[in-house]
């Protein structure tokens, strides 16, 4: 299976690899979280619920936040 292009067909794996660069040498914008943002979220997450499996990754999230919470409320 293939694509047509101007050139004659191209495959879908050549296809991908264009776009994986044409998407590498866009810029993406730096996030800047707020205090505001980061206690909406820590609020969020502290009235969430979270399954066995999820904990470890709920509480390396949690450490994070808190982290970047307590680094905008400082500023």
């Amino acid at each position: 299976m293939g694509l047509v292009s101007k050139g004659g067909v191209t495959t879908l794996v050549e296809s991908a690899k264009k776009e994986k660069v044409k998407a590498k040498s866009q810029k993406t914008p730096e996030v800047k979280f707020t205090a505001s943002d980061t206690d909406f979220l820590l609020k969020l997450f502290m009235d969430s619920s979270f399954k066995g499996e999820q904990i470890d990754k709920a509480h390396s999230v949690l450490t994070k936040l808190v982290t970047l919470h307590r680094r905008n409320v400082s500023e």
